[in-house]
């Protein structure tokens, strides 16, 4: 009994040890530890233009009147996550006047039904780029995003936002 409780602990830990950060810097300007230190204020802008659905038809085709509902909730569980985890930079939605944007731009979107678990839950995924500019619309760094995910709910479209909050939370430590 020990032994399999034993293999069981192992197995679960290098799952968690070989899970992969969706983000990989592409270019950066400044330091980005101490970058997201930084006392001072960002605006967060989506653009959901090109988005695509398991990169085989439009996002807006895929979700119809939830496509709407999805949007604003990514936008708002983003910020939740990325200022719960920020030591310096505070991230607000349309904000005027701050000293920093950070564009997304959502290429992708994925879901599947995990059944594994308290029942089966919707997990969500997403692919995409992260651009921060400054106040001057100088680049201070690109990021990829390559197939966020995590963000498991009972409704389907409330998945994609909870993706996102983690998502927030990964940007917000970003090294």
């Amino acid at each position: 009994m020990r032994k399999l409780v034993l293999a069981l602990m192992a197995m679960f830990a290098s799952v968690t040890m070989f899970a992969g950060n969706p983000l990989s810097v592409k270019s950066s300007k400044v330091e980005l530890k101490k970058f997201m230190k930084e006392a001072a204020t960002a605006s967060l802008v989506l653009d959901w233009s090109k988005t695509q659905y398991d990169n085989k038809k439009t996002a807006a085709a895929e979700f119809g009147e939830d496509y709407a509902f999805i949007k604003k909730d990514c936008a708002e569980k983003f910020i939740e996550g990325f200022n719960a985890k920020s030591k310096g930079i505070k991230l607000e939605q349309g904000k005027k006047g701050a000293d920093y944007k950070f564009v997304i731009t959502v290429t992708n979107l994925d879901s599947f039904v995990n059944v594994m678990g308290w029942g089966p839950r919707t997990e969500a995924k997403m692919w995409g780029n992260l651009k921060i500019v400054d106040a001057k619309g100088g680049t201070v760094a690109e990021i990829e995003i390559d197939e966020a995910e995590d963000g498991t709910d009972y409704v389907r479209r409330e998945a994609f936002g909870k993706t996102f909050m983690i998502l927030g939370t990964k940007v917000a430590k970003l090294k």
